[in-house]
């Protein structure tokens, strides 16, 4: 009897300090709990279940934040060549004076 609970006192200092939930891990990597889910679920992280919730060790952690790094999400701006109009001192944008001013554009002739 006193065996068992020796076991299962190392089992527990040995897993339980090292254990971190989704929501703990998902505030480490700064992205949302469904995305650690996702990693997870791809198995690029690894995971164990812990009476019926999930939990990561520390070790698979770190092993992941070292192999995986998130890249900066890139914006390609399509630059059309051909530009039609020039901007010039001629623009009524340059008429405005301050915050909520209005352009006062002549009215076309028909």
């Amino acid at each position: 009897m006193h065996t068992l609970v020796y076991l299962c006192i190392f089992l527990y200092t040995v897993f339980m300090d090292n254990l971190f939930t989704i929501k703990q891990v998902s505030y480490i990597l700064k992205v949302h709990q469904l995305t650690v889910r996702r990693y997870i679920r791809e198995k690029k992280l690894t995971a164990v279940k812990v009476g019926g919730a999930v939990r990561i060790r520390d070790e698979d952690l770190q092993k992941f934040q070292k192999s995986y790094s998130v890249g900066e999400k890139t914006r390609t701006i399509k630059v059309e060549e051909n530009i039609k109009t020039v901007f010039s001192l001629d623009d009524p944008l340059w008429r405005l004076d301050g915050i909520s001013t209005s352009l006062s554009l002549p009215e076309p002739d028909i």
